[in-house]
């Protein structure tokens, strides 16, 4: 019996060091910010559902760390549910980077994560992309961009798709035309739209949200649209959090098995 106490403790163990994130793995090489935080799902029996998360800050500064600093609650509310998370960095805008640089680099933090859905236990088909600010225009991009997979290329994480399932866009900024609604065509990607922002703000002004939204309504792309107190954008029900009902919207909008 006593012989038998080492790997009973070991077996009881495994749920929570399979629990522990794995930080700063290496997405890519071309930029030494080319990392990222992997949180995986509490509940291992079967490939899980993932959150790619890009952080805001203007495209000049945040990081991924922002996750659990300032959004605990946000990563808190998507492993509860059974979601695997990542938090992604990207390089910041300068002389060499531009814009679409940016959001190649995190077209190819997508791509990763998709080849490695095996060793991490995820669905490769039920990942989200989001955001706050910056990273909204970034998921959004993936969203309704191009895929950027590129199956005659000799890397095999190329041969990924960098298309998100679903796109969730937290305080929605200026730049959404350029971002997102060019590239809006029908039978893409469902978005989620929160806004807390005030009518007053001019980097996140609440209309942009609403702009964003009737694309959608006008190509028939499933969406919703909720703001908090601060402006007139509908509110959410009851007692619930935005990430109550984008989860609910995830359930509803992932593709379904044939």
């Amino acid at each position: 019996m006593m012989k038998l106490l080492p790997a009973l403790l070991l077996s009881s163990m495994l749920p929570v060091i399979a629990a522990q994130p794995q930080k700063n793995v290496k997405y890519d090489t071309k930029h030494e910010r080319n990392v990222l935080d992997f949180w995986p799902a509490l509940q291992q029996d079967k490939p899980a559902p993932v959150m790619v998360w890009f952080h805001g800050g203007g495209f000049r500064n945040g990081d991924k760390s922002s996750i659990e600093r300032r959004g605990a609650a946000t990563l808190r509310a998507y492993r509860d549910a059974g979601y695997a998370v990542v938090s992604c960095n990207y390089p910041f805008l300068g002389k060499a980077m531009g814009y679409e640089d940016i959001v190649e680099h995190c077209a190819r933090a997508v791509q990763f994560i998709r080849s490695r859905s095996k060793e991490w236990n995820i669905n490769p088909e039920h990942l989200c992309c989001g955001g706050v600010s910056a990273g909204a225009l970034i998921s959004q991009f993936l969203g309704y961009h191009d895929d950027f997979a590129n199956p005659r290329d000799s890397d095999p994480v190329a041969h990924q798709s960098s298309k998100p399932a679903i796109v969730l866009g937290i305080m929605q900024p200026i730049g959404t035309y350029e971002f997102a609604i060019r590239f809006m065509e029908k039978g893409e990607a469902p978005l989620f739209l929160y806004s807390d922002a005030k009518l007053s703000d001019k980097i996140h002004p609440p209309k942009q949200a609403l702009f964003i939204a009737q694309k959608a309504k006008e190509l028939g792309i499933p969406h919703a649209l909720y703001g908090g107190g601060n402006n007139e954008l509908p509110k959410i029900p009851g007692e619930k959090s935005w990430q109550e009902l984008h989860l609910a919207f995830c359930s509803k909008n992932f593709p379904k098995k044939n």
